[in-house]
């Protein structure tokens, strides 16, 4: 469900501005809660009974999402009459047009197919009506005139496409017309497309017109909301994004309050699952990743699965039908309920002064560097988690076309190898690796491999290849996350376990990740999916080379170790260290 919220957020309406601005806003919300949760369960120790309301709200808010409405898109074209009447579509802002769009509508060249016409009425349009179009009926119709019940019919065929309705037909705004369009004697030049109206018709006291040829003796263009029977012009024609202020719609707010809980929900459930996983595990913190790797697994499992079953239930290569992951979800959040009902939770014994604790962690070199460290991952990494689909979206629509028809399923299968082929062996040995390496060179290693990650992503002209570069995610997400949270809970003082591994994943999502959010729906809508993936790139191998000088800085001035209160088992480790640190008993 969180890999799809993107595309779905994509899909009814909104732009990468308003889809970052909504996930910079989300992981504040978790910068908030998490130590608030996580105080409250070491205080009054409640852990078990948060854990398990959190996890049923979650499953609950994410069923409803499906009830939330898409946005308004204006779907509006040029009607332009001479000799000849056509429907000018070309796209706005000099943007190029889909070349799978485009390819679609030609594919049905040859056919024609009915469409309704809201036009802008002047006096000019009046005229012409009357005098060349032949609806000498239309002019005598008063601007009361109104059609009570319509029924439009598929051209050459008798199947009712439209129900009945009632609706003005005439006044001094709008003119309202059911067009055919002949795809054989329609035209493409350029980045446009011109669809030939071979017939107009126009309905008033519950009967039909005789269809004309539309022609003008002057040039008359007006502007026509255009409602169609073929789905590869609807898509042709209507824009990608609203253009207006998302604020001023209802469905907007909906839509960001229930994303707003679910996510709340999830991060609680999160911090709650890594404090009671580190709790059993005991002295043996950096057997975390063999936990973790669960969680990988069970992601993949299903990430893989509702692809299927999106693709599967969907009739349209390009609006996918998303009820199956509504329902998915529910079901295996209510059985995750059921089975976390009967773990047996150990409550750690409580802090005196957990605020006090903290200060002293906090004014530390080698802890602000760490946080620091887990600000630039979360960047790095809120960039992937909102805008990869997207961009395979993208990619897919302008070079590999056929890939549309299962694009949901390529990325299951994404989410699939990010779990398989690189978080579970990465989590599961994350110990190992950390022992050898230590925290500074993990930590250096993760930020060059995002920096080939990105580079990658920014080359890519066919989908399918994204499944290689996946692999790296076992990397800058299984380490980084397992570095993370072992670090953390090494550095917690007895009794605010719950509240430090809050405190850190705050950071990395309420800081990080909704930096990375902001940042990369701005610049992905200003300068495009493979520009802003490049700027990324270049960005990581920065930070990279910067993290290297500190460390090196860090090892030649011992003053800058961790204070004598820490009791000596916390360090921000070299290779020797860090070995000594997490050795297992």
């Amino acid at each position: 469900m969180t890999s799809f919220l993107p595309t779905i957020a994509k899909q009814l309406g909104y732009s990468t501005v308003v889809v970052g601005t909504i996930y910079s806003i989300l992981p504040i919300l978790s910068l908030i809660i998490k130590p608030i949760i996580g105080a409250i369960v070491d205080q009054f120790r409640v852990k078990k009974l948060i854990f398990l309301t959190f996890i049923l709200l979650s499953g609950l808010t994410a069923f409803s999402l499906m009830f939330v409405p898409s946005i308004p898109l204006d779907s509006s074209v040029e009607l332009n009459c001479n000799s000849a009447t056509y429907l000018n579509v070309c796209p706005e802002d000099d943007l190029s047009l889909s070349n799978c769009s485009s390819k679609r509508v030609k594919d049905i060249i040859g056919g024609k197919f009915g469409c309704e016409l809201k036009c802008e009425n002047s006096a000019h349009f009046s005229n012409e009506m009357c005098s060349k179009w032949g609806f000498n009926d239309y002019c005598q119709l008063s601007n009361s005139s109104s059609v009570d019940t319509i029924e439009y019919y598929e051209p050459n065929n008798t199947k009712i496409i439209r129900p009945r309705s009632k609706k003005n037909y005439y006044n001094d705004d709008y003119v309202y017309l059911f067009a055919i369009l002949e795809m054989d004697r329609s035209v493409s030049f350029e980045n446009c497309f011109y669809f030939r109206v071979s017939s107009a018709s126009f309905y008033f006291n519950n009967s039909e017109v005789v269809k004309h040829t539309p022609v003008c003796n002057s040039s008359l263009r007006s502007q026509c909301q255009v409602q169609c029977n073929s789905e590869a012009f609807m898509d042709l024609i209507t824009p990608q994004k609203f253009k207006g202020s998302v604020l001023e719609l209802s469905q907007f707010w909906i839509f960001f309050l229930l994303i707003s809980l679910f996510w709340v929900c999830q991060a609680i459930i999160y911090s709650l699952g890594d404090s009671i996983c580190f709790d059993q595990l005991g002295n043996k913190p950096n057997l975390y990743g063999k936990q973790r790797c669960w969680g990988a697994i069970g992601w993949g499992i299903f990430s893989i699965f509702a692809g299927w079953l999106l693709d599967l239930f969907s009739s349209s290569e390009v609006n996918k039908n998303y009820l199956p992951i509504y329902y998915l979800c529910l079901l295996v959040l209510l059985g995750n309920f059921f089975v976390a009902s009967k773990l047996e939770v150990t409550e750690t014994k409580i802090s005196t002064n957990i605020f006090k604790d903290f200060g002293k962690l906090l004014v530390e070199i080698k802890v602000l560097g760490f946080l620091t460290w887990a600000i630039v991952v979360g960047i790095c990494t809120g960039m992937i988690w909102q805008y990869l689909f997207w961009y395979i979206e993208d990619v897919a629509s302008m070079n590999e076309c056929n890939t549309q028809r299962w694009i949901k399923t390529l990325q299951g299968l994404i989410s699939g190898v990010q779990c398989f082929g690189g978080e579970v062996p990465f989590f599961f040995w994350s110990g190992w690796i950390i022992k050898r390496l230590g925290h500074l060179n993990c930590m250096s290693l993760v930020l060059g491999v995002f920096a080939f990650r990105f580079f990658a992503y920014s080359v890519l002209t066919n989908p399918i290849w994204v499944l290689v570069i996946e692999l790296t995610n076992g990397i800058t997400f299984g380490l980084a996350y397992a570095v993370l949270m072992s670090y953390a809970s090494i550095l917690a003082l007895p009794g605010s376990e719950s509240t430090m591994i809050g405190l850190v994943g705050g950071v990395f999502e309420g800081i990080g990740v909704s930096l990375g959010s902001l940042i990369g729906g701005c610049l992905y809508d200003k300068y495009g999916g493979a520009e802003t993936f490049r700027l990324f790139a270049y960005g990581s191998a920065l930070l990279c080379a910067i993290h290297l000088l500190c460390q090196k800085v860090l090892k030649a001035n011992r003053k800058l170790s961790l204070p004598s209160f820490i009791g000596g088992s916390t360090e921000y480790a070299s290779p020797n260290e860090a070995i000594h640190m997490l050795i297992d008993n």
